[in-house]
């Protein structure tokens, strides 16, 4: 079986093994731990920042990266995926069979700290059933891997966050693999999206779903922010997916300067999410925060703030969301912007290398069956 792994000593930390360690091992739900799994012929995978940071370097500071590539050589890298069910639990319904077209998420992170990732950077993967759903029929295989990730994202951070319709949301970083995916979960859902990006991006991000665009490279960005805010009541949740503890992100941070506008540009008490200014990235103590959040529920981000932290197990009813917005009208709902190309070595590092530059717009998928 093909497969990518992390290599600290490999270009871009990364090398395509002919012959790696093959999923072949099913196990059907326990009754009270464990999700069961299924066996995936992987069509395509997906590629997002967190792979290129080496699952943890996006919580720890830059510095560290060189440590990070380390910590997780061997491991596979990826999470999103789509492809072709060939393996499933004997003796008991688990809601799939063999040959069913299915995407999702195939590992969870937190398993790097006791047992090696099986990422969706090979031909063959073992997801839990609880991280993965049928494929939206309107979608390819590759526009289905390009939405596992960003898409649940977007999804539990509005759930979570109480998003309505109706609402004023701002989407900083709209043209990005969160932010155009976000733009439309918010729209399909009635909310009325503000979204910042380059003005080179503004058609594109009109035509997915948001009502207005500021750009960011025309003038000052923050004064079109509250004045786009002041003349329409301000907004009613915020999401940033553009922060992060990046030096890069630090030039003009939209957190601080929008943060200290107060209530006329993001809306406080009765009605709104008490932490509606919502963050994908952040310093690390930020990160220790999100994961007390996560695995405790114990909420201690100051008002109108919070980083948001994804959960993979247990993403099932976000993905069947997802395929419900894609599949809306036969096809006319949500719809990834992608770049795609074949399943490389080549091809890899060069992924990692655009998002680490920062240079691509959307989301970038490789193809394993052509």
């Amino acid at each position: 079986m093909r497969a990518c792994v992390y290599d600290a000593a490999a270009p871009h930390g990364l090398t395509l093994k002919p012959s790696h360690r093959t999923p072949v091992s099913v196990s059907a739900p326990g009754r009270i731990f464990g999700s069961g799994n299924v066996v995936v012929k992987v069509h395509s995978f997906g590629v997002n920042p967190v792979d290129a940071k080496y699952i943890i370097g996006d919580k720890l500071p830059e510095t560290w990266m060189e440590w990070c590539a380390k910590r997780v050589s061997g491991h596979v890298p990826g999470f999103d995926f789509s492809g072709i069910v060939v393996k499933v639990p004997s003796g008991c319904s688990c809601g799939y069979s063999v040959g069913d077209e299915v995407f999702g998420l195939a590992d969870d992170p937190t398993c790097i700290s006791r047992r090696y990732m099986n990422g969706s950077f090979a031909e063959y993967i073992s997801p839990s059933l609880n991280q993965i759903a049928h494929k939206p029929a309107s979608l390819s295989h590759s526009q289905a891997a390009a939405l596992p990730l960003v898409g649940t994202t977007a999804v539990q951070a509005f759930r979570e966050h109480g998003l309505k319709s109706g609402q004023r949301v701002l989407i900083i970083g709209a043209s990005g693999g969160v932010g155009h995916v976000a733009v439309q979960v918010a729209n399909l859902q009635g909310a009325n999206v503000v979204a910042v990006c380059s003005g080179s991006n503004a058609d594109f991000v009109k035509s997915i779903g948001a009502s207005t665009v500021l750009d960011y490279r025309s003038g000052d960005i923050f004064s079109s922010i509250k004045s786009d805010a002041t003349a329409n009541g301000g907004y009613d949740l915020i999401l940033d997916c553009v922060n992060s503890a990046d030096s890069r992100d630090q030039e003009a941070s939209y957190r601080t300067n929008i943060l200290k506008m107060g209530p006329e540009v993001i809306k406080s008490g009765k009605g709104v999410d008490a932490h509606n200014y919502i963050v994908l990235g952040g310093g690390s103590l930020e990160w220790i925060a999100a994961g007390l959040k996560r695995f405790t529920s114990l909420n201690c981000f100051a008002r109108n703030f919070e980083l948001f932290w994804i959960k993979m197990p247990g993403c099932t009813s976000a993905l069947e969301f997802i395929k419900e917005l894609c599949d809306i009208d036969g096809g006319g709902g949500l719809k990834p912007n992608m770049t795609e190309s074949d399943f490389t070595e080549e091809n890899t590092r060069k992924a990692f290398e655009t998002l680490r530059g920062r240079r691509t717009a959307g989301k970038i998928v490789l193809n394993i069956v052509k």
